[in-house]
């Protein structure tokens, strides 16, 4: 009587820890850019397939990509993820769909003031760095001044927002494709 019960036991609480460790599947939201551009905040940490057209792929390794939808200011970050190696410059004019996770970057004056340090230690690699894609930047790249002058033009948007912060939103991408 006691093996029956113990078996018993043994194959309830098998079958108990099997039936709730299926791996969940993050649904993906499909959006375009101009409803990312609308409320991008509603996507933070979130999968999404965003559906734009190619803008600029950042000559420097293609590590980063801008897309663009109907209107032409509002442009979406994509980075690539640990999946991707690097954007081909020839998706620029493309429309593409670009599968990945929004991630959010708050900027202050604390951060501000950590990348400006890195800046005068001489630190070209610095994690506070911002790209933001903006024509003729390649230039640019490696200027200590013209990266001090990024930094205090975004504390003089801080001081124009209302606020004590920017926002900043990314899409880390896994994968991507030409619109067919």
């Amino acid at each position: 009587m006691i093996k029956k019960l113990f078996a018993l036991v043994v194959i309830t609480l098998f079958l108990a820890s099997c039936g709730g460790n299926a791996p969940k599947t993050e649904e993906v939201v499909k959006i375009t850019v101009d409803e990312f551009s609308a409320n991008p905040d509603l996507y933070a940490d979130k999968q999404v397939e965003i559906t734009g057209t190619a803008t600029h792929v950042c000559k420097e390794g293609g590590k980063r990509l801008f897309v663009i939808g109907t209107d032409p200011e509002q442009r979406v970050k994509i980075e690539t993820g640990k999946e991707l190696s690097s954007f081909p410059v020839e998706l620029e004019g493309s429309d593409v769909v670009v599968t990945g996770n929004v991630s959010k970057l708050i900027v202050d004056e604390a951060y501000l003031t950590n990348w400006e340090n890195e800046i005068k230690a001489n630190n070209p690699g610095s994690e506070f760095k911002i790209h933001e894609g903006q024509i003729g930047h390649e230039a640019k790249e490696g200027d200590p001044s013209a990266e001090l002058e990024q930094v205090n033009n975004l504390r003089t948007q801080i001081a124009e927002s209302g606020t004590d912060h920017l926002t900043f939103y990314t899409i880390i991408a896994s994968k991507f494709d030409t619109k067919k």
